[in-house]
């Protein structure tokens, strides 16, 4: 199993500290970062990639310092941006057969693997259409076949799912689920359906720290006794910072009952993301903590 390990990881942009000693652990599987924006998911990844240098902290890969490893370890890592750059002019077999020659592929196999690749993203029938007559989707589809081809040991998605339909959005979880016995996939993103029902390792961010790293089930557990509904009648009575609302359900984290008429529930992965935002202490306080 590989693991990407971060250690007390910094970023400072003058006097922005973007990242406050940040460590956490990716594994192989399904990981996601999850945060609003500006919580620092993208510095993070950018990070782990080289494409930024950090101010301080450490970052290995089954425990070898990536850094230290340079070419090695940038052939096992593959990175979907959030705005992925694109030669209007080449068609996508051209893109993904320059992409193949930059990964350095062996030519013999090159073929094969770009037609899997666009099979995944449903782009067969588009392999010789110019990029410039894409969609905002077809090429977010393309930018996806682009980060697995060839199936890098690690996989960087940020915000994968925009411009998606759903059903491609479906498509992605799909392509996810193939791909995570093999290699470290992290999702970054601050939709929670994106990643709700697929995710292995969770870390919740705000305001660039670690709010809490775990599995989605554990992280759960911790906060069992604190989600509960509230009725209509009574959201008024509490402070509307408080309150979020998860399809017709009014809700509010609270380690006592908010209301008279509240009503807990059971947590999910909706539950631990407002928990990061609302009130971080919440996991310290059950007992939970960054691992």
């Amino acid at each position: 199993m590989g693991v990407l390990k971060i250690e007390n990881l910094s970023k400072q942009y003058g006097k922005k500290q973007a990242l406050n000693k940040i460590s956490c652990e990716f594994t192989t599987g399904i990981n996601a970062l999850l945060g609003p924006n500006g919580a620092g998911k993208t510095t993070i990844m950018n990070c782990v990639s080289g494409v930024i240098p950090k101010t301080s902290g450490k970052i290995t890969y089954n425990g070898k310092d990536v850094f230290s490893m340079g070419a090695e370890y940038r052939t096992k890592l593959s990175f979907q941006f959030q705005s992925q750059p694109f030669y209007p002019s080449y068609t996508a077999h051209d893109f993904l057969e320059f992409s193949a020659l930059l990964k350095g592929m062996d030519k013999s196999k090159t073929e094969s693997e770009i037609n899997r690749v666009l099979s995944l993203v449903n782009l067969s029938e588009n392999k010789y259409e110019k990029i410039r007559s894409f969609s905002g989707g077809m090429k977010q589809r393309l930018a996806i076949a682009q980060t697995i081809l060839n199936s890098p040991k690690i996989l960087i998605f940020d915000e994968p799912s925009a411009g998606l339909d759903p059903f491609e959005r479906e498509q992605f979880k799909r392509i996810m689920m193939k791909m995570k016995d093999q290699s470290i996939i992290i999702i970054s993103t601050h939709i929670v359906s994106d990643i709700d029902t697929i995710c292995d390792n969770l870390v919740i961010l705000n305001k660039g720290s670690v709010v809490a790293n775990d599995e989605p089930e554990v992280l759960c557990n911790k906060i069992q006794g604190m989600v509960w509904n509230v009725p209509k009648e009574d959201v008024p009575l509490l402070p509307y910072e408080k309150i979020y609302f998860e399809d017709t359900k009014s809700k509010t984290i609270s380690i006592t009952k908010p209301t008279e008429h509240s009503v807990l529930c059971e947590p999910t992965l909706n539950d631990l993301y407002f928990c990061g935002q609302l009130n971080k202490d919440i996991f310290i306080s059950s007992g939970g903590d960054d691992k």
